[in-house]
């Protein structure tokens, strides 16, 4: 299946492998990386208004609204659909409950815009990147424990990687528990993989490119890197990581 949205018709479509519609939503209108799909249920952060819509039970207009404190850029949903979290341009994170639309949490995350997010280790933890050109990861169970209590101190990143010295624009996640690796794409040209589970600030590896860089993906056997850069071409590099 595919999520496609075409937000200047304020409509999203989910595409069987034949390009056949299986189900239409209508008013979404998000930006870049402000649609995902949590199971059964479609939400979008729209790109011009501080709205997130959730679409559920097979109906064409939005279950329900819910107004975030500012505009968001790129959103995402919890693997189970317990939880969405959104990026804004401030660099704020916002957490919320999925089934009612609460907000459970807001933090200072990045000194400027959230350009990407990604969840790491079935949901374990979570990573934001931003055109700080920094990258936290964030234990989900630390925010869940502020989230329950107004008298928690602000959650605490667990890993911070400072090396991009431009926006970084996408993260990728190739999953193997604590050691799953992270792929982030900037528009300092370069591509570079990071282990979970290491506490230092050294990246594992450094690919360099001739142009800004867009997009990121990860083969999930650790075994290639895709890059996509601003001038329209993908590079595959082939390292032992």
């Amino acid at each position: 299946m595919l999520l496609a949205a075409a937000p200047e018709q304020g409509v999203a479509q989910l595409l069987d492998e034949q390009g056949q519609v299986v189900r239409s939503f209508k008013d979404c209108r998000p930006g870049p990386r402000g649609l995902c799909t949590a199971r059964a249920a479609v939400v979008s952060a729209e790109a011009s208004r501080s709205f997130t819509h959730v679409w559920a039970g097979g109906k064409e207009q939005p279950q329900y609204r819910c107004q975030a404190p500012e505009r968001l850029g790129p959103i995402l949903a919890t693997s189970d659909a317990a939880h969405v979290v959104g990026g804004a341009v401030s660099g704020k994170l916002y957490l919320w409950q999925l089934s009612t639309g609460r907000l459970l949490l807001a933090w200072n995350g990045h000194f400027r815009g959230v350009t990407a997010l990604a969840t790491v280790a079935a949901d374990g933890y979570l990573v934001t990147a931003g055109e700080d050109a920094i990258l936290h990861v964030w234990s989900f169970a630390s925010l869940l424990s502020a989230a329950a209590s107004d008298a928690a101190p602000p959650p605490r990143a667990l890993r911070t990687w400072t090396a991009h010295t431009l926006s970084v624009t996408d993260v990728a996640v190739a999953e193997c528990g604590p050691h799953s690796l992270i792929a982030s794409a900037s528009l300092d040209q370069s591509l570079r993989v990071w282990r979970l589970a290491d506490g230092v600030r050294r990246c594992l590896h450094r690919v360099e490119a001739s142009a800004p860089l867009t997009a990121a993906a990860i083969d999930p056997a650790h075994r290639a890197l895709y890059a996509g850069t601003s001038e329209g071409s993908c590079r595959r590099d082939v390292a032992e990581m």
